[in-house]
């Protein structure tokens, strides 16, 4: 599959909503790893092989695996549009060893398994910047359109290269009350997390990365220090 080029970003309307989704079971397709990705107990991970890791997509030198405290919801981004939800949670490994260990190995082996699946269905050299996308409808049933969510990176609006469905459900592109569908999202690797990083769903648009991502600088200084 050919990687869209990035468009100009325009200005939106904006919308954030800081929501906690149900716990959801789900495996995907091809993967080892199977667990509940919203929920922090982490039961039945410890027996679980984890498919070897592709490529560190940044440095990770003295941030150790598992001395995270942090939950997933927090280093999420969200988005509303009447009743449906949207979390999207970056799968980077530099991001997700910030998180308390069970959330880590969870999204650890979503994000491992997938780098293989994007490799193989696109025969892309480089790997892609990878997203956990939730979407979840509290009252009615809401149709969502996959395609639609994009991210703009430097003032470039990025389309997804490809998604790979985590709950079987998320062809039909519709969410029932209370039911929450996943899938991961590759984007281009020129998605950079360092710097601005803005969500976009059809005419919402969220710029809460600005504050996410300090949190997460902060809890990876206190990694690197000892943990204190």
């Amino acid at each position: 599959m050919t990687t869209p080029s990035p468009s100009r970003a325009r200005s939106p309307r904006t919308s954030s909503l800081a929501w906690r989704l149900p716990l959801v079971a789900a495996c995907s397709a091809g993967l080892v790893g199977c667990g509940l990705l919203f929920h922090e107990g982490g039961e039945g991970w410890n027996d679980v092989e984890r498919p070897p890791e592709i490529r560190p997509q940044e440095d990770t030198a003295g941030l150790p695996a598992g001395m995270g405290s942090l939950r997933q919801n927090e280093i999420s981004i969200y988005l509303r549009r009447g009743d449906l939800q949207l979390r999207v949670t970056p799968l980077r490994e530099s991001v997700i060893r910030v998180a308390a260990p069970d959330t880590y190995e969870r999204l650890s082996a979503l994000a491992s398994g997938h780098h293989r699946i994007f490799r193989d269905r696109t025969g892309a050299a480089v790997p892609f910047e990878l997203f956990l996308v939730a979407v979840h409808a509290e009252a009615t049933r809401v149709t969502f359109e996959p395609e639609d969510l994009n991210l703009v990176s430097r003032g470039l609006r990025y389309r997804p290269a490809d998604i790979h469905p985590v709950t079987p459900a998320w062809d039909r592109r519709q969410v029932g009350p209370r039911e929450t569908l996943m899938a991961v999202y590759a984007f281009p690797p020129e998605v950079d997390l360092e710097e601005s990083l803005e969500v976009e769903y059809q005419e919402l648009r969220d710029r809460s990365w600005e504050r996410i991502y300090p949190r997460i600088q902060a809890e990876r200084f206190r990694i690197r220090a000892g943990g204190g």
